[in-house]
């Protein structure tokens, strides 16, 4: 028997076992959505730690596998994806998404909602991923009237589920407008409204089973559920938001999956999110009545790690075959530089490091569409140097490895300041929180002072001078994710008040843009950090010594 011969059946199996979904002389229909979000060209697992011990997460064999599994025992899986397929790796730089659009047919994805990085590289990258795709794509608040190359976005679809009809609506946040590449020909509008109409002609053509695949993010999507009258469950993304209970005393979920909301007319209206990258899969089990109401619903986040879940065979040597070329990307020279960029520890967490600043340069760089007015790069995130001659795509990778992306936040000066101090608390060990990297700000601290106390002086870039920061006064910032949520001890950023957004962009790939549009990097240390009663002793970084291993 082919191996497809033997999915079929066991997807016969499965829809057998669920009895299409009626149960017995109760009327009510059972489904089961399957759904991921924000994998950003994550083809390859990565590793995370879960109760102190190294794990392989994610990756698509693994995933396929979960999925073939999930597809025979539950009741009518509809599989999902809420956005953001593009950017993240080198699969993406290499493949454009036609790698992961390739994976998502194996998964037997039926919908996908239009993220915003969807957009980054213009119309065409789009056309070319939505021409091929066998899964319509949907985004009722995208106005693609004028770009006919993608005529192919709609609203809405309509699916068969268990013999049943299920409406799904697609929603996509307006910020891509700013933050991605849509170009004039496509705008954005109102999601709430949006989703509203579209709800309403799915009633009207008399399917009452709606589903929402929002990428608004997880707070936009509470917000939404409060608003709408129609449709009972949101299956989300754009945020990254990690939801449900897990074993793992490293993961900290941001609520409970589902969490619940209630609509106009008090009915309950279900939030889900399945975090990032496919390191978790959500499973939400729903039953409604003959009217398409909820009546019924349990949910679990599975988290898709190599302890629980083996690969797919046949999944995980086409991967091999995919990556084939990256290995040949990573040798790829994308720019020179003139010095040495030496990322040693004993520099990038002591001391201004001409490498950490010009990844922040980069920072502002990939961000400057979200009006960003500073960037810190913390030097612990700094993991090798860059010597004179060509820059590759690998030794970038090297440079920044963790895989970290860029969160633009709004924060007080005084919350700068904070950072700032944090940064300099535990220079004596050479901490990695050490700011040793900074765009659009200079700033002075102290050694013969307390920790706590040693920035005396911050100022800010603005139109060509620096002033004095105003700890009052708000400011447009961007970080990694990992110091934005309180990593190396920044506290200040991590309870920050005002708005932020994860943009999904890799610290890494934005450094590679920045650095090919260069094309020649000529820089030095300029002065933007200040270091006062520095003691003299065993301080001076240690001489440049070229990598051993470094690629030619």
């Amino acid at each position: 028997m082919k191996r497809r011969d033997v999915l079929k059946a066991g997807l016969a199996t499965g829809i057998a076992a669920a009895g299409l979904g009626r149960a017995q002389g109760g009327g009510v229909f059972r489904m089961t959505i399957i759904h991921t979000n924000d994998t950003h060209a994550r083809i390859e697992p990565v590793e995370l730690t879960l109760n102190g011990q190294k794990a392989k997460v994610g990756g698509v064999a693994r995933r396929i596998r979960l999925y073939d599994q999930l597809r025979s025992s539950e009741p009518n899986p509809l599989f999902l994806h809420a956005g953001d397929v593009f950017q993240g790796t080198l699969y993406f730089t290499q493949y454009r998404g036609l790698a992961d659009r390739y994976f998502m047919h194996r998964e037997g994805v039926r919908v996908m909602a239009l993220g915003n990085h969807e957009f980054d590289l213009g119309p065409d990258a789009l056309a070319a991923f939505l021409d091929g795709a066998r899964f319509p794509v949907l985004g009722a608040n995208v106005d693609v009237s004028k770009e006919p190359k993608l005529s192919k976005v709609q609203p809405y679809t309509v699916v068969r589920v268990g013999g049943q009809n299920v409406g799904i609506v697609g929603l996509t946040t307006p910020d891509t407008a700013i933050i991605a590449n849509p170009g004039p020909t496509v705008s954005f509008t109102d999601p709430v409204a949006a989703a509203q109409k579209s709800i309403n002609e799915l009633l009207a053509r008399g399917v009452n089973k709606i589903v929402i695949l929002s990428h608004l993010g997880y707070l936009a999507d509470l917000e939404l559920g409060k608003k709408i009258v129609g449709a009972q469950v949101i299956v989300g993304g754009h945020s990254h938001t990690l939801l449900g209970t897990f074993e793992a005393k490293e993961l900290q979920p941001a609520g409970p999956y589902p969490t619940l909301v209630k609509n106009p007319e008090g009915r309950d209206v279900l939030v889900v999110q399945a975090w990032e990258w496919g390191k978790v899969v959500g499973k939400l089990n729903l039953e409604f009545d003959d009217k398409g109401l909820l009546v019924g619903h349990k949910g679990e986040a599975i988290l898709v790690t190599d302890q629980k879940f083996r690969e797919d065979a046949y999944a995980a040597e086409a991967v091999r075959v995919y990556s084939l070329p990256i290995a040949a990307l990573n040798a790829q020279v994308v720019a020179q530089t003139r010095n040495n960029l030496n990322g040693d520890r004993t520099v990038v967490r002591k001391r201004e490091s001409a490498l950490s600043n010009l990844i922040a340069d980069g920072m502002l760089w990939k961000t400057k569409g979200a009006n960003t007015q500073i960037a810190l790069q913390n030097g612990g995130g700094v993991r090798a140097t860059i010597p004179a001659g060509p820059i590759t795509v690998g030794k970038i990778y090297e440079v920044l490895p963790f895989g970290n992306t860029l969160v633009v936040m709004d924060l007080t000066g005084a919350e700068v300041i904070a950072a700032l101090e944090n940064g300099v608390s535990q220079w004596e060990q050479g901490a990695g929180r050490f700011v040793s990297g900074v765009g659009g700000l200079r700033y002075t601290f102290d050694l013969a002072k307390p920790a706590g106390s040693r920035v005396t002086k911050v100022e800010v870039l603005k139109g060509g001078q620096y002033a004095p920061i105003d700890p009052a006064a708000t400011y447009r910032a961007v970080v990694n994710n990992f110091i934005a949520a309180g990593g190396d001890g920044f506290e200040s950023l991590k309870n920050a008040k005002g708005a932020r957004y994860d943009t999904g962009f890799s610290d890494a790939e934005a450094f590679l843009e920045y650095v090919r549009s260069l094309g020649t990097v000529d820089v030095k240390e300029d002065g933007r950090i200040t270091i006062v009663n520095e003691p003299k002793a065993g301080l001076e970084p240690a001489p440049y010594q070229p990598d051993r291993f470094a690629l030619a």
